[in-house]
């Protein structure tokens, strides 16, 4: 029989008939429309957040874009005013000499009414300024053509950073030249007053410091640091008398204390440091590198994406990339880059000492290779087998049996007869 079912409708009381089945039915579909306006909601708001998440990307897409056209304008300005400066043969613009010629008049008049009124302390002052211009444009003449040559024969470091780059440009561009407080200056394009870090001019020491050169002696002294890594690590897997296994961590300590300074250190990172070309140094390598290594970003500790967890996506990534290799990053660590540089460095070493095989074994395999039977000294180092690692555990090749042994080393005798099969 139908149950009865009562409801309110306006303030009246309704009586209907209905039968059970028909009301399951009928709160089952009221339940599901509810949950299709709930999930209605999630995905608004869901389109909401891709939404906002996409255009935030786009923003700073848009604003990496700009960063890279503006650098590229200072780079060009850089090369157009350098050309500029090499056709002038050495010698300084007009521009420069209109502005020197100008401020010489004003202490010449300046001198003649200090004549006119014997002030003799004035006019010593007016000929150590003018002294001080006639010598400042010599040192200016300098500077502006040790930049191109530096610039024409390619010795500028690639690890010079956007600031460095934005200095070099403006202050060889004759446009941006003033002579301010006995000095020559150039107005800074980018000068933010409200920004206490911001300088309003640039001077001869900015200019000359934004003229980072590549490392070439600091280059040698790796490569040939390197070199010897292979002749020490030859005489490692040959089982050479007193030849020692690589030490990664002393040989880590020696590089960084060896090479790498805060003055080189942009530079060991983006140029060509190992000899291998460009697109095999430090910057190149540094993000396969960090990713072969399991949880490294996290150690870095930033977060950009904002979701709690450091160097887990993309931004946070790039970022940690950033904070290496550009001394202008906030995040940017001395330490940090040193002891990251210094284990890359030292990653190649232990490439030179131990070399690479033409069985294409590992090192770590090559470590675990041990004498298959009759096998000789030489079967099994060309096998990719390492005589070091097999002395270690008291393992030798024995000349006069043909056959490998294991040596008791606390048997002096059985020891001395291995050395002297050796020599």
């Amino acid at each position: 029989m139908a149950k009865k079912n009562t409801r309110s409708t306006l303030g009246s009381t309704v009586t209907t008939s209905r039968d059970p089945a028909i009301q399951a039915y009928m709160d089952a579909k009221a339940a599901s429309s509810q949950q299709q306006t709930n999930w209605d909601v999630v995905s608004d708001i869901s389109g909401q957040m891709l939404d906002a998440s996409s255009r935030q990307r786009e923003a700073v897409q848009l604003d990496e874009d700009n960063k890279r056209k503006e650098l590229e304008s200072y780079e060009n300005q850089f090369s157009n005013n350098i050309n500029k400066i090499t056709e002038n043969a050495g010698s300084l613009g007009e521009e420069y000499f209109g502005i020197a010629t100008e401020e010489a008049k004003k202490m010449q008049e300046e001198y003649m009414i200090a004549v006119k009124n014997e002030d003799k302390e004035t006019q010593q002052k007016l000929k150590m300024k003018l002294q001080g211009l006639s010598t400042g444009v010599g040192s200016l003449k300098e500077s502006l053509n040790i930049a191109a040559e530096l610039k024409n024969d390619e010795e500028l470091s690639a690890g010079r950073t956007d600031q460095e780059k934005l200095i070099s440009a403006t202050c060889t561009d004759p446009a941006n030249i003033t002579y301010k407080d006995g000095e020559w200056v150039w107005n800074n394009p980018k000068y933010n007053p409200e920004d206490p870090k911001s300088k309003e001019f640039f001077t001869q020491k900015d200019l000359d410091n934004s003229l980072g050169m590549i490392e070439s002696e600091t280059f040698m002294k790796i490569r040939e640091f390197e070199n010897s890594m292979n002749a020490a690590g030859v005489n490692y897997i040959k089982g050479a008398e007193g030849a020692s296994e690589f030490d990664a961590e002393r040989i880590k300590v020696s590089i960084g204390d060896q090479f790498i300074t805060q003055d080189n250190i942009m530079s060991l990172m983006h140029d060509d440091a190992r000899g291998v070309g460009i697109s095999g140094n430090f910057v190149g390598d540094l993000r396969g590198y960090l990713d072969s290594i399991p949880n490294m970003y996290s150690t870095f500790g930033i977060d950009v994406d904002g979701d709690g967890i450091d160097g887990n996506s993309p931004e946070d990534k790039k970022a940690i990339v950033q904070a290496i290799i550009n001394k202008e990053d906030r995040n940017y660590n001395y330490e940090a880059s040193k002891n990251i540089l210094a284990e890359y460095l030292t990653m190649h070493a232990e490439e030179k000492f131990y070399g690479k095989h033409p069985s294409g074994k590992s090192l770590q395999e090559r470590k675990a290779l041990r004498p298959e039977p009759g096998e000789d000294e030489k079967t099994f180092i060309k096998r990719g087998g390492i005589m070091g690692e097999l002395s270690k555990e008291g393992t030798v090749w024995n000349e006069d049996l043909m056959s490998f042994q294991n040596i008791a080393y606390d048997s002096d005798v059985a020891f001395q007869k291995w050395k002297n099969s050796k020599k």
